[in-house]
């Protein structure tokens, strides 16, 4: 008996140079859909075949990142460095952090793993460099901004940072937290908007929203300002990374 087997040239074309991305998610889990939507919606598509294939590790139990670099909470690491492996054996080629404040422990996620990373940050200011922007602010997460993670890189890329003082990261903390995090209504939406302009007068160019809860926020209340969204650099550099296309804009 003569088995005839038919492939699809076309279907199968280009399949050997794609590589499996995986995401260390759950961080929140809003955040890590949003990073999974903007891929999709960023990918020039005009069959499934054509979208990157993602691994997804929605780990909600990864304790809170800020809790632990700021109160001395437990620390995320045990479980990033789980999900790590988990993605790994999974077949990822490549992983990435759905969390600006979790790359504060990028180092440690390297060496637990044989494959590379892609990093949000990095991501990010890289744009930055390339479109000459000097100075912008920091929105993040408390613990983000105090171990100054972001801050190391921008000034390394010569950039300025400018970030906000206790009584605007409160404002900010609310946003993620008791807003974004929590499922629940911004009280005071105009509160962040003036500190969104505060930070315009003060000369930033570029406002990075340096926690992946912020784009979902400046969605839903339509805030008004020249952001860069580190969650929209991460999906396509993670496009190009996998070897799809992304869509022209």
């Amino acid at each position: 008996m003569v088995v005839c087997q038919v492939i699809d040239i076309e279907t199968t074309k280009g399949k050997e140079m794609r590589k499996v991305i995986g995401i260390i998610g759950g961080m929140g889990p809003m955040a890590t859909c949003d990073l999974m939507y903007q891929i999709i919606s960023n990918t020039k598509a005009d069959r499934d075949q054509d979208h990157v294939q993602l691994l997804i590790d929605n780990n909600a139990a990864i304790p809170d990142r800020t809790e632990a670099l700021v109160r001395g909470g437990p620390s995320p690491l045990p479980e990033l460095i789980k999900s790590a492996k988990r993605l790994t054996v999974a077949g990822a080629d490549a992983l990435a952090l759905s969390c600006n404040t979790s790359h504060y422990f990028m180092s440690e996620l390297r060496s637990s793993v044989p494959i590379p990373f892609i990093s949000m940050i990095g991501t990010t200011v890289e744009r930055l460099r390339e479109n000459s922007i000097k100075t912008v602010a920091l929105l993040a997460t408390e613990g983000l901004s105090k171990v100054g993670v972001y801050q190391k890189e921008l000034e390394a890329a010569g950039i300025r940072p400018l970030v906000p003082d206790e009584k605007e990261q409160k404002i900010v903390t609310e946003v993620i937290y008791d807003t974004v995090k929590a499922g629940m209504p911004l009280r005071r939406p105009e509160r962040f908007q003036s500190l969104l302009d505060c930070f315009r007068d003060r000369g930033a160019q570029k406002i990075i929203l340096g926690c992946t809860e912020l784009p979902i926020a400046v969605k839903e209340y339509n805030f008004n300002g020249d952001f860069i969204d580190p969650t929209y650099e991460l999906a396509l550099e993670i496009i190009r990374y996998s070897g799809a296309e992304v869509k022209d804009s």
